[in-house]
């Protein structure tokens, strides 16, 4: 079912555009520059707490509108796995991941008429054990470099099995969100 209204998206990623925009009439980009610092310590306060900052006062501008954003990292070892900085980076990554399980957490912030509901996801992943040529065969195709961990899992090349959600792992816990929009709906129309 179609959300009848129009999203304001905080993100310029172009998969969590692929997975909201069939879901409302009209879909705009607009995010505000945010540093991504935190205080949180867990990783789902961490994506919780990022998605919130990504709001920015975006929710004061489109009151009228529905207003969301994300965050998404992966979790190994009590460390937080972002988007690679460099090639080297990437490199460390999936280095660092390969063979391993690893937990994916995507949270969000929904906004709209003066309120905003936060939630996350997590789903658990199991690395291929990758040869140090399949790693740099797989960042030369460029896919991993603007990625929470250095890799997409729909790109079907370092995963070897997950558990969960697949739209968490690529970016956002899509019927958690679409349900706390219509809840928002209902309750503030």
């Amino acid at each position: 079912m179609k959300i009848n209204k129009r999203l304001i998206l905080a993100s310029k990623s172009p998969r969590r555009y692929e997975l909201l925009n069939p879901h409302f009439d009209k879909t705009e980009i607009v995010t505000k520059d945010v540093k991504e610092e935190y205080l949180a310590t867990t990783p789902a306060e961490i994506v919780v707490e990022l998605a919130k900052l990504k709001l920015a006062d975006l929710p004061k501008i489109y009151p009228n509108d529905i207003v969301i954003a994300g965050d998404t990292i992966v979790w190994f070892k009590t460390k937080v796995y972002g988007k690679p900085k460099d090639r080297q980076d990437a490199f460390r990554m999936l280095k660092e991941l390969s063979g391993n399980c690893h937990q994916v957490y995507s949270g969000f912030a929904v906004a709209y008429k003066g309120q905003v509901v936060t939630g996350y996801d997590k789903s658990d992943i199991i690395f291929k054990c990758l040869s140090d040529e399949m790693i740099e065969n797989y960042i030369n195709s460029g896919s991993p470099l603007d990625k929470a961990g250095s890799y997409g899992v729909q790109d079907g090349v370092v995963v070897e099995r997950f558990s969960g959600d697949i739209n968490t792992i690529i970016g956002l816990p899509l019927d958690k969100i679409l349900s706390v929009c219509k809840e928002l709906i209902f309750t503030y129309e």
